[in-house]
């Protein structure tokens, strides 16, 4: 890729969004407008995939470049040491001016090289309760009941945090302009949606509400087909007993959950109407992700830290007005881990020896495959070490290693919904074996329950804080942000 300007970048994050929820899937049930003008002026990665289906250790990943099992990151209490090469501390010292705005599910350090955090999670989880919490309240996390919770919000919308995002991502832009023109920018917008709770504008439910349809699957599936670490997961995710079969709730939450993608995706194109109007659009590269993705109801399960694409598989556009290529479509297997090196490519400086991704300009510059044909996703259910596994995706197959000897093989341009496990059977023997080869060489296995249990790890979870979000006042005061 011949020299330019260095760009600014902005790059949106949300919080559990499932790739097929996006109007590029063909058959998506939510409306993504932003996001399909996004595909057609950038590249979109059809099969992308976290390295880690769940919040805190997909984007400690992320942010580094490593896998967890370099990190020994696979909980939400799991903790990133301070000073980590990330990727924001990388560009600041490359002169980058860094900034987060929104939800980073950080523990112990707040910045991790990012030079500001006007707003957002600093002590809260970022995912704001329907009330104002105090000393009285039985939900202690507030964050309700997974499926019977959603709906339409009644917190005032200049409250939310989707909102409150748009607005200070505006504002921060705003000043950017008048005191740094000439700096380039790497500012992060992440959203908390469409993460439960699945509360959105009332509009936008009432759009979806009798519009949504619930995945078909067989009532046996989760009971007598699924290997241990699945029905172990769904059981800590809350497979509801009082919800189980009721068509209703989940109906109402599935209209819920597109409605929250449809508002990120309308806050995002709110965004870039800005940047369009200050004059930044034609110098900055646009990059939008998530962290994992959700089951939404497949397979009957709900929430994520499972291998199948609707948890692991994550949505992936990134545009670079008149230096990458627009409106294609890579097939290649890709990780958030890769993110890193690109942005350091675009950035014309050096990757971290630490980094485990790869370069994705080739494919965005030239459309030139991968030479790589394989990525990892790894995955513990959610305080049970003993329950834990890791993913290859090649092109063609995906392969799921379980510590407990149980295993997933998948072919998944034949069967994409990932519902008949190949594994054990004669006539895949042979790349079973070498698919089981790739993974034990990549993970080392025997290690695993040691890195789960010797990585620090908060007391308890972020969300038992009474306040969701934070701003970072002038003065330097933390204020609770209510909700």
């Amino acid at each position: 890729m011949a020299h330019q300007k260095r760009p600014n970048i902005l790059f949106f994050l949300s919080d559990q969004h499932a790739h097929k929820f996006c109007s590029w899937s063909g058959s998506s049930p939510a409306d993504t407008p932003t996001l399909q003008r996004l595909a057609k002026e950038g590249v979109v990665f059809s099969n992308a995939y976290c390295q880690n289906p769940l919040c805190v250790p997909s984007r400690s990943s992320l942010l580094t470049g490593r896998y967890s099992k370099d990190l020994g990151i696979y909980e939400n209490r799991h903790i990133l040491e301070a000073n980590s090469t990330t990727l924001p501390r990388v560009l600041g010292q490359a002169g980058y001016r860094t900034c987060l705005i929104g939800k980073a599910h950080f523990n112990g350090d707040q910045f991790h090289g990012y030079q500001q955090r006007p707003y957002g999670d600093l002590y809260g989880q970022a995912h704001q309760p329907e009330y104002i919490r105090d000393e009285t309240c039985t939900d202690a996390s507030g964050l309700g009941d997974l499926l019977g919770n959603a709906g339409a919000t009644e917190i005032p919308l200049p409250l939310t945090q989707t909102e409150i995002c748009v607005s200070e991502a505006a504002k921060w832009l705003q000043g950017h302009v008048d005191t740094n023109p000439d700096q380039p920018f790497f500012l992060s917008v992440n959203f908390d949606k469409p993460h439960f709770p699945m509360r959105a504008p009332r509009h936008l439910f009432e759009k979806y509400a009798g519009r949504v349809r619930l995945p078909e699957y067989s009532e046996h599936y989760l009971d007598e087909e699924a290997v241990p670490f699945v029905r172990k997961a769904v059981e800590i995710n809350g497979r509801s007993h009082r919800h189980q079969g009721d068509r209703a709730i989940a109906l109402q939450a599935l209209a819920a959950y597109c409605a929250c993608v449809e508002w990120i995706d309308d806050a995002m194109g709110r965004i870039l109407q800005v940047l369009d109007y200050l004059g930044l659009a034609g110098d900055t590269l646009v990059m939008y992700t998530s962290d994992h993705g959700e089951m939404a109801g497949e397979k009957g399960a709900w929430q994520k830290t499972l291998f199948f694409d609707a948890s692991a598989k994550v949505p992936l556009v990134i545009k670079w007005p008149e230096r990458f290529r627009t409106g294609l479509r890579a097939d290649d297997p890709v990780g958030l881990v890769d993110l890193f090196p690109t942005l350091c490519r675009v950035a014309g400086i050096r990757t971290p020896d630490s980094c485990a991704g790869v370069d994705l300009t080739p494919i965005l510059a030239e459309g030139r495959p991968l030479a790589r044909q394989a990525i990892f996703s790894e995955s513990s259910a959610l305080k049970h070490p003993e329950y834990s596994g890791c993913m290859i995706r090649t092109p063609k197959y995906k392969y799921c290693f379980y510590l407990d000897g149980h295993n997933e093989l998948y072919d998944m341009e034949n069967d994409p919904g990932e519902w008949h496990n190949l594994s054990g059977t004669a006539d895949f023997q042979a790349l079973e074996a070498d698919l089981s080869s790739q993974v034990r060489d990549f993970w080392q296995p025997g290690e695993q329950i040691d890195r789960y249990r010797q990585c620090p790890a908060m007391d308890r979870e972020k969300h038992f804080y009474f306040y969701s979000n934070q701003f970072i006042a002038a003065d330097g005061r933390v204020v609770n942000a209510r909700p």
